[in-house]
């Protein structure tokens, strides 16, 4: 690595503070970094899925994140390509290696094309025969991207001890993947969702996300780990839940807040607020919400294992007292 890359200066506080940005919403992410740019140190622009013949997805236009980018560099904020992926995604494109080859060509191209630090790998949901595979091609990635003096990160689960019992080995391992890339990126959220209506809960925990850190920590090197939260609330439909839902905006949260019946009870064990109120149609909904007191029990889960930083989910419609949180618990002496 070359000590002029931007992604690998230290970070502006005690941790690297980075987050997901989707180009709905670039323009949104843009204005917060700026605002809080004194703790920004980079964002991943998701770019979707790979194709099968090893092109890159267009969605959102290389010419656009090029701009974008420089607009992030001037505010010292690296940035980083995702690119993501399905099992039927990988296994199509795993047939051959040449295809694999053409599709890490282009993500290192299309990083010297828009100016990005490095990629970003968000592949889910793969076969446990394709980790083989997997790992080989982030192996033959990261040694492109390093031969250019760029960075490799990839999104990952975040496994505990009882999920790896109960669920067995998955496509992803871990202490391997880890020998290669820069950072791994452990999704702390989706513990509940509007995909579990039966049983309603907040999207992440605070014992629940630090029980799998631990884990990780365990398996990795902690300077590699970024604690991937949230910053989305779930909002359950008691009467009809399928109509239940992840929100991503915080202002709309504020206001069904105070029509709580409840108030905003906080509850201790899971270190969450819930809120529950009366819809327009006479639903009852279980709203719980993350914010900036939420937020600050993940901060301490960072501190208490050393881990290198956190990356949120995601700049939108997002609290802006999350980051003053951050802000004042990471930039403390």
């Amino acid at each position: 690595m070359t000590d002029t890359n931007p992604v690998f200066k230290p970070p502006k506080t005690r941790r690297l503070v980075s987050a997901w940005v989707v180009p709905e919403h670039a323009d949104h992410a843009l204005e917060r970094a700026k605002q809080f740019d004194d703790i920004f140190d980079q964002v991943i622009l998701m770019c979707q899925h790979a194709n099968t013949d090893g092109s890159l997805p267009t969605s959102w236009p290389a010419a656009d994140r090029k701009r974008l980018i420089a607009e992030f560099a001037d505010l010292g904020v690296s940035v980083l390509n995702d690119y993501s992926g399905v099992a039927d995604t990988f296994a199509a494109l795993s047939e051959s290696p040449n295809t694999v080859e053409t599709l890490i060509t282009n993500m290192v191209e299309e990083c010297e094309q828009t100016g990005a630090d490095g990629v970003d790998i968000d592949f889910e949901g793969l076969h446990t025969q394709d980790r083989f595979a997997f790992t080989d091609f982030i192996a033959q990635l990261a040694q492109a991207l390093h031969a250019r003096g760029k960075m490799l990160s990839i999104c990952t689960n975040a496994p505990s001890r009882s999920s790896r019992r109960d669920g067995g080995i998955t496509f992803l391992e871990l202490p391997t993947l880890a020998h290669y890339v820069d950072h791994l990126r452990p999704m702390n959220y989706d513990l509940f969702g509007p995909w579990t209506p039966e049983i309603v809960g907040p999207t992440c925990t605070a014992p629940w996300a630090k029980d799998r850190m631990e884990y990780l920590a365990a398996e990795v090197p902690r300077h590699k780990l970024i604690m991937g939260l949230p910053t989305y609330s779930l909002d359950f439909d008691l009467t009809e839940p399928k109509r239940s839902r992840q929100v991503y905006d915080y202002e709309w949260i504020g206001e069904r807040v105070k029509e709580s019946t409840i108030r905003r009870p906080w509850i201790s064990h899971w270190d969450v607020s819930v809120a529950r109120y009366t819809g327009s149609d006479g639903h009852i909904h279980l709203l719980y919400v993350t914010d900036a007191r939420s937020t600050r029990s993940h901060l301490e889960t960072a501190d208490l294992l050393d881990v290198a930083g956190i990356c949120f989910w995601c700049l939108m419609g997002d609290d802006p007292k999350i980051w003053e949180a951050i802000r004042q618990h990471f930039g403390r002496s």
